[in-house]
């Protein structure tokens, strides 16, 4: 794969990294913690959202179902968090 890599980096014109990442466990992100615990808070709204705009529906939404309103309320709500 790393070869394929090297072949496609080097069709573009730019220069393959010289630096070889063989390390496992591969290096993350620092607050990797923090990220991990927003991104389940922003879920948990996600879920919240859609099983109040369901009940008010009577069926199962998706994000991709909602109306402009909906979507637009649904962002805000994300924005707090």
């Amino acid at each position: 794969m790393r070869e394929l890599d090297r072949l496609l980096l080097t069709e573009i014109g730019q220069e393959p990294p010289r630096k070889e990442l063989d390390e496992f466990p591969l290096p993350i992100a620092e607050d990797w913690d923090t990220l991990v615990q927003k991104s389940d808070r922003m879920a948990d709204i996600i879920d919240r959202h859609l099983d109040f705009e369901s009940k008010l529906q009577g069926r199962e939404l998706r994000p991709n179902t909602l109306c402009p309103e909906q979507k637009v309320s649904l962002v805000s709500d994300l924005t707090a968090i």
